[in-house]
């Protein structure tokens, strides 16, 4: 029997949480090497992964989920997760009665969807400021922020795979993460799980919803940020450390994923920091 979590409820662990009348948003952490099984949610929500790898299932359907990607997941759908880095997630649940009161068609809502690069991702950035550092005006700019999410899902195109993996993705993941940095071909790729590179082009875009190249630069943004907000190195060495051939390619690739310039990231970020200390 597949297990039903309340409203509000995840697995890992619940760091910080608040209901805006059924608007329920929480961040959850979750450790590496976390298995979890089949199960299925009361309400639709969001995911907004901010740390980690993970993969998830739903009957025939398989994906990858990275950093600064949005996921979509109806309420009642059976899926299963696992966490090979670990990793931290911005929920932002909708509730039946919140759903209601916004009287907007809200049937996108059914199917599960995967998100990426603007303006989503600055829309989700942006929420999860106001979720973090809260004031007395937060709670209408959250929720003016989730109904912007909304709108937005509903206009972008989706990017969910429809195929189960083949067994020998995992090494090329694997392959990708340690090596993202360098300039790999996709016949040197395919030679290490032994297969053609037309088939390994074919394959993992239709089993992860995009290409080996696009993957690559979501390893490399997602290096960046961290980059970013654990130092004060240079946007140049930071690009060149990524596997960017310089900080103008840097830039724009960055801006086109997350929504707005490294520098401007850097800063947002300080600010966060800066906040949560005082």
């Amino acid at each position: 029997m597949v297990k039903k979590l309340e409203p509000g409820s995840y697995f890992g662990t619940t760091e910080r949480r608040c209901d805006l009348g059924g608007l329920i948003l929480s961040e959850n952490v979750f450790p590496p090497g976390l298995v979890i099984p089949r199960h299925e949610h009361t309400n639709a929500f969001l995911g907004f992964i901010l740390e980690g790898w993970g993969t998830s299932s739903s009957e025939r359907r398989s994906w990858i989920c990275g950093p600064s990607t949005l996921m979509l997941f109806p309420a009642c759908l059976a899926h299963a997760n696992s966490w090979d880095t670990g990793g931290r997630i911005l929920h932002v649940e909708f509730t039946r009665h919140w759903l209601r009161r916004i009287q907007g068609p809200t049937t996108f809502l059914e199917r599960p969807a995967e998100f990426q690069g603007r303006p989503l991702v600055w829309l989700a950035h942006r929420l999860l400021e106001e979720y973090r550092n809260q004031d007395a005006a937060s709670p209408l700019a959250v929720e003016g922020l989730a109904l912007e999410l909304l709108a937005a899902c509903a206009r972008a195109p989706t990017g969910i795979a429809n195929a189960q993996a083949p067994r020998w993705l995992k090494r090329v993941e694997e392959l990708l993460r340690d090596c993202f940095s360098d300039n790999l071909s996709l016949g040197e790729i395919a030679l290490t799980v032994g297969i053609s590179a037309d088939h390994l082009a074919r394959s993992f875009r239709r089993s992860l919803g995009c290409t080996v190249g696009e993957y690559v630069r979501r390893l490399r943004v997602e290096f960046a940020c961290q980059r970013l907000a654990a130092s004060e190195l240079p946007l140049v060495q930071i690009a060149l450390e990524a596997g960017f051939t310089d900080q103008s390619h840097f830039t724009k690739t960055f801006k086109r994923q997350i929504g707005a310039t490294p520098a401007i990231y850097r800063n947002l970020h300080r600010r966060r920091m800066s906040r949560t200390k005082e």
